[in-house]
């Protein structure tokens, strides 16, 4: 925690390589051979910011010798400084933002792969943004909030927040964002420019947070840097040295000494203080660093063999001047000799993309007491790679190593002496690996920017619905297993060995949407890879006589940004302006690229439940799982912006901007019934004899 207000100040937005089709949106260029760059893109920066673009992703041969050959700003060619580029791995970096004009820069790159140049045109993006004029000011600019009263969604304690002013008239805000960064999930900002901080934040730590905000004025947008500080603090919640044991010789002639690492502290570091409560047996030859928290023996201390120290640590801050003791946080075992270390070796590896491996040194090691770290690791592998007290070093599946080869420099050392090896990591391309699956509609819409999705007007045209074999970036050959599993209505669907969707008769609802996942899998193993898309279908039965029509019928809504619907066509209305639709009931989400639970709001840790808990918190009235409120236009007409979403008068669906999370923005599909009526009778709305119930548009929050 003591780099997270560093991290904080230089947080920058990078948006990672995507592998699930239709979640997000990657810079994909590709020349007229097989091979193929995927390069991450780089926004919102301000003056005093850098950072790098991560390595690309590749398909075909090793590229090597990447070069720029061209950068426009606003379309024009640019030829100043401030980017570079890593011949090996093709990194991206932006420097000396200070002096970079502002504008939208395009960034085109050179490379050699399989004996060829290969040349990609705009194939990055950098948006360099001007410092916002001067006037605008966040008031408090700085916000102090109790851990525990963040991470707990039903705690009652009014959460601090600051709002975004300005000086006299000359400056008018129309738009207010959080600049895309690490914490941005943290925290929200309402269209008037309140930020607050978003209560049910569990993965959130103690520590300082420096928010950047993106505002909208007359003169365009421009960044906000270090806009707002917020301190969540902590009491020492916890205390973890690893490993939680060390080893000192006995005393020699030449005497021996011990010093250990600092341990993890979750808690507030502000006047921190480490001391020892207690060791067991009683000595006073331990010592402690009270910034640290490192333990140590100095020369002198006179152990013998087989003796062993248990160490009670007690950990005082601001928030807890009388300290807090963890009890056996670490012990030290005396021995009759520590072998220096020595024959630190890793074998040269070769491990195929975006699968999970682990790496050990060689048997000849030798030595007690080592600890290990990488020396110089390149900035395109930090985040990538691990190691641990053993020195095994790992990679999680889905990693984004780059192709090509990296040098990896591992030092071991222990209260002897340290030695240094390197040796040479290859990740070869995955045969397997592909990113995308896509089916398309029957809607005359775009394939791009819309979902998969496909609309029947009958249970026989259902089951006949002709759905094509979906595209898909496979290899020609490659062995590819298919499933589809329905997550809502769809009961009895299939899917061939080709990937094309069969329906089934028995899986149509009148006037509701169901959803399936399909899944495409090549390969076996470890090597094989899955991707995974939705795709959704509409039965359009009418009901009394009316039938409620979306196209598309899936509303793709970014749940940090406010978005709206298509306006839906009405068959067998007369008066259009007398139909009224409001939310009613049976709201249902399905987690498909995020961490939450599925589920209506009655059950228990659902992520619905937590949203319905956070509106009733801040709206009042009587918390009711069952209730339409957070979704209802007529129940929050006052102030449209408490819902999570609703139907407006006009029929279209409206997402309400950072409602939509619980310190994880929502990955996934809403749905819930809604009632209508033709006579213009609100009231009706939420008559119980009300039979116009219709369930016609999915929410896909991505």
């Amino acid at each position: 925690m003591k780099h997270l207000l560093n991290r904080c100040r230089a947080a920058l937005a990078i948006a990672l390589v995507c592998l699930i089709g239709a979640s997000c949106t990657d810079t994909e260029t590709t020349d007229k051979t097989s091979f193929v760059i995927y390069y991450s893109g780089l926004t919102d920066i301000g003056p005093s910011m850098e950072g790098i673009v991560s390595s690309p992703t590749y398909k075909g041969a090793t590229p090597s010798e990447f070069a720029i050959t061209a950068i426009s700003l606003k379309g024009e060619p640019y030829t100043g400084s401030g980017f570079s580029i890593h011949p090996d791995n093709g990194a991206i970096s932006v420097s000396n933002t200070k002096d970079l004009p502002v504008g939208l820069y395009r960034i085109s790159v050179s490379c050699q792969s399989g004996g060829k140049t290969h040349q990609f045109d705009n194939v990055a993006e950098v948006n360099m943004m001007a410092p916002v004029p001067d006037g605008i000011k966040v008031e408090p600019n700085k916000l102090t909030a109790d851990y525990a009263d963040i991470i707990d969604a039903a705690s009652t304690v009014q959460l601090p927040t600051a709002q975004v002013t300005t000086e006299g008239e000359h400056v008018s805000i129309s738009k207010y964002e959080i600049a895309d960064g690490e914490y941005k999930r943290f925290f929200a900002i309402t269209p008037s420019g309140e930020i607050s901080i978003v209560k049910g934040s569990a993965d959130i730590l103690p520590g300082k947070y420096v928010l950047n905000l993106k505002l909208t004025t007359k003169a365009g947008e421009g960044i906000f840097e270090n806009a707002l500080e917020v301190n969540v603090t902590s009491k020492p919640l916890s205390l973890t040295y690893a490993p939680a044991t060390g080893k000192v010789e006995e005393e020699t002639m030449g005497g021996s000494t011990f010093a250990g690492n600092a341990p993890l502290l979750k808690g507030s570091t502000d006047e921190v203080i480490y001391s020892i409560a207690a060791v067991t047996p009683a000595t006073n030859k331990i010592g402690i660093d009270a910034q640290t928290g490192a333990l140590s023996v100095a020369a002198g201390h006179g152990f013998k063999a087989g003796q062993r120290y248990v160490i009670d640590v007690k950990v005082a801050n601001a928030y807890a001047p009388e300290g807090v003791t963890f009890a056996a946080a670490f012990a030290i075992e005396v021995v009759s000799f520590i072998e220096p270390v020595a024959n630190l070796a890793y074998d040269n590896a070769t491990r195929t993309q975006a699968t999970a491996f682990e790496l050990k040194h060689t048997p000849a090691f030798v030595g007690d007491e080592a600890s290990f770290e990488f020396v110089d690791l390149d900035a395109a592998l930090q985040g990538q790679l691990a190691i641990d007290h053993e020195g095994t070093i790992t990679a999680r599946k889905g990693n984004t190593l780059a192709l090509g080869n990296h040098t990896l420099k591992v030092k071991a050392s222990n209260s002897k002496n340290a030695v240094t090896t390197s040796f040479t990591l290859t990740i070869k391309e995955n045969e397997n690996f592909f990113t995308y699956i896509r089916y398309g509609n029957n809607l005359g819409l775009p394939v791009e920017g819309n979902a998969y999705q496909y609309r029947a007007y009958s249970a026989d045209e259902l089951e006949a619905l002709d759905i094509p074999a979906p595209t898909t970036d496979l290899r020609a050959g490659a062995k590819v297993t298919w499933s589809v599993q329905a997550i809502h209505q769809m009961k009895g669907i299939t899917i061939t060995e080709t990937g094309v969707l069969k329906p089934a008769m028995g899986g149509w609802k009148d006037a509701q949407c169901g959803l399936v996942m399909v899944t495409a899998t090549a390969g076996e193993g470890e090597e094989a890879v899955s991707v995974s898309v939705p795709v959704f279908f509409h039965c359009a039965a009418a009901i009394n006589g009316v039938s409620v029509e979306y196209s598309p019928f899936v509303l793709q809504a970014d749940p940090k940004k406010q978005t709206r619907s298509v306006k839906p066509k009405l068959v067998g209305v007369t008066n259009a302006s007398l139909f009224l639709m409001d939310y009613r009931r049976t709201f249902n989400y399905y987690n498909i690229n995020g961490n939450h639970v599925n589920g209506q709001p009655s059950v228990s840790g659902s992520f619905l439940q937590g949203l319905w808990d956070r509106y009733f918190e801040t709206a009042g009235g009587s918390l009711n799982y069952s209730s339409k409120n957070p979704m209802s236009y007529y129940v929050n007409e006052k102030d449209l912006s408490q819902a999570l979403a609703y139907v407006d008068k006009d029929g279209s669906v409206v997402v309400n901007p950072n409602k939509w999370t619980d310190g994880e923005y929502a990955n996934g599909a809403f749905i819930g019934q809604m009632t209508f009526t033709t006579d213009g009778n609100v009231d009706y709305l939420n008559n119980s004899k009300n039979t116009n119930q219709v369930f016609p548009i999915f929410i896909y929050l991505q």
